[in-house]
């Protein structure tokens, strides 16, 4: 057996940051868990490789209810493991496959035999292993609640085990045969069928590892930090990224924002990426982790974007947060407004004070889109999203916020009755990748279309589909063409509406400027405003109205 250091239980090290993690002077820096691979994408066998490629070795062990990493055991001068489940496994190159191809290098059962004894030290737990080695048996540790059993062999079935017992017996200690466990993991050399290593807390905490290099690789990508592996339900892998928060946002800003961009732009997304976090702390908590590496959350690819000027922009905001009335802010942002905010209580429905509409002064980049489309696209769009059953006969912008943003729109089904998108929706219900139609933000007209009529309504013209007549007998109906009247100072007479010119009946132009939901700090904004020269604490508070760059502790 390699000689490997075991560390006493009694003696173990609790560290409040993973290894490799920057320690930082000053300010509030939590452990984030960020699920990388899971649900869908989950592992049946997952690589770690140093970045150093110098083999400084792992610790393994678990990260406990606080989030400190309880080391159990440590193996050195190994650059490359990888973690399986539980179950047969064949091995094939850097592979482990659950089921038995044409040809395989080895194969890592999941039966074994086991020492009917339990050891608290894990020094002697090895000495135990190294006697069957002796012997000519391959032996390991496995931590389980409370100390360490030695295990010996890595049996592909219950009948295989059987046979080595009797032979096994003889080394000296009572044996019992142990199959797959939904709650263990194991460790091996990559590449091989070598075991270093099991855990199997039964459900207590997942495996934690913590590599001794600076950097990590896991999927052509580099991690600062640990890793923990969660089995779901017995299942595959969860791979979670157990990191302090500074250096998590490290991974976030160079695919939120450029690494070219101008510092102060750069710093103003990092304060921006921290309050997401933290008001986001516990998203996906029902999956091990509590947020993810996706849009979903925020974009996050660990150190392989990074530079040393986005690295400086996050550390020069350290401990420091948004801030409104000594309560970190949500702090929303999104690629541009295309000209205003929006408050969001008009998209999202919940009044915060510190997120209202701001005149976007300073944006160059309005990103601009346009569609035409048809009433079969619209209809299309509308009932592949389960909307309506129904053919739309026309569409239209029914209510502008007080900035010009879009806030409702609504579509009238072949029945009459009109399907109303509010808030958010009203940007969304009409994207269809598939039908090539864009939304970019909620900053957008609609001309054109069935009806094609408008009327001027304090010097802009509005829609006939939007605006509604109040008869004598105090109901309303929908203003078209030939149903209202107007009172004039000598008679009663038809209201007279334009009918739009150029245009296809049935056919609309949507035309817009922006890209995302309208809410916080618009990104290609902030960037115009560092090339201008502002700081980033004058950034957040255009953007973030009321709200300061400040220290923040919890404690």
């Amino acid at each position: 057996m390699k000689k490997v250091l075991g560390i006493l239980l009694t003696a173990a090290l609790l560290l409040a940051l993973p290894a490799g993690t920057t320690v930082h002077a000053e300010g509030y820096d939590p452990i984030m868990k960020i699920g990388l691979f899971y649900d869908s994408n989950a592992l049946v066998a997952a690589n770690l490789q140093n970045v150093s490629g110098m083999g400084e070795g792992y610790s393994f062990g678990y990260f406990d209810a606080e989030r400190e990493f309880v080391p159990t055991y440590e193996v050195y001068d190994e650059n490359k493991i990888t973690v399986l489940k539980n179950v047969n496994l064949w091995q094939t190159g850097n592979d482990y496959l659950e089921s038995m191809p044409g040809s395989y290098n080895s194969a890592v059962g999941a039966y074994c035999l086991q020492v009917d004894a339990l050891f608290y030290d894990a020094d002697e737990a090895l000495e135990a292993a190294e006697d069957f080695e002796s012997a000519g048996f391959e032996a390991y540790l496995c931590y389980v609640r409370g100390g360490f059993r030695v295990r010996v062999g890595k049996y592909l079935s219950a009948e295989e085990a059987s046979s080595a017992r009797s032979s096994a017996q003889r080394v000296g200690y009572d044996l019992v045969q142990r199959g797959p466990s939904s709650t263990c993991y194991t460790v091996v050399v990559t590449g091989t069928d070598r075991i270093l290593y099991q855990l199997d807390l039964l459900g207590d905490f997942p495996l934690g590892i913590m590599p001794m290099s600076r950097q990590t690789w896991f999927k052509q990508t580099k991690y600062y930090g640990g890793f923990e592996y969660y089995r779901p339900a017995g299942g595959n892998l969860n791979v979670i990224n157990v990191i302090g928060l500074t250096d998590y946002v490290k991974g976030v800003i160079p695919y939120e924002i450029s690494p070219s961009w101008p510092v102060e732009a750069q710093k103003a997304m990092a304060l921006c990426a921290k309050c997401y976090a933290l008001n986001n702390y516990h998203k996906h908590s029902a999956k091990g982790f509590d947020l993810c590496n996706t849009t979903d959350c925020q974009v996050y690819r660990g150190t392989n974007g990074a530079t040393s000027v986005s690295d400086e922009a996050v550390e020069d905001v350290n401990g420091r947060y948004v801030v409104y009335r000594g309560e970190i802010c949500e702090t929303f942002y999104h690629a541009s407004s295309g000209g205003y905010t929006e408050d969001a209580v008009n998209i999202w429905g919940k009044d915060i004070p510190y997120l209202r509409a701001v005149e976007d002064t300073y944006l160059e980049r309005m990103l601009p889109y346009s569609n035409t489309i048809t009433l079969d696209d619209i209809s299309w769009i509308l009932q592949a999203k389960g909307y309506t059953t129904q053919r739309i006969t026309d569409v239209y912008v029914s209510r502008y916020s007080a900035v010009g943003n879009v806030i409702e729109l609504t579509a009238v089904q072949a029945n009459g009755q009109r399907l109303v998108f509010s808030g958010d929706r009203a940007r969304t219900a009409l994207n269809s990748p598939t039908r090539g139609v864009t939304v970019g933000s909620h900053r957008y007209t609609i001309t054109g279309g069935a009806g094609g009529s408008t009327v001027s309504v304090n010097g802009a013209a509005t829609q006939t589909g939007g605006l509604y007549a109040v008869g004598g007998n105090g109901k309303t109906a929908p203003l078209d063409a030939g149903s209202a009247y107007v009172i004039t100072a000598n008679s009663v007479v038809p209201l007279q509406i334009t009918q739009n010119s150029g245009g296809t009946p049935g056919t609309y132009r949507l035309e817009g400027t922006g890209s995302g939901h309208n809410i916080g700090m618009s990104q290609w904004g902030a960037y115009s405003m560092g090339q201008k020269g502002f700081s980033c604490e004058e950034i957040i508070s255009f953007y973030y109205t009321g709200a300061t760059v400040s220290y923040y502790d919890p404690n």
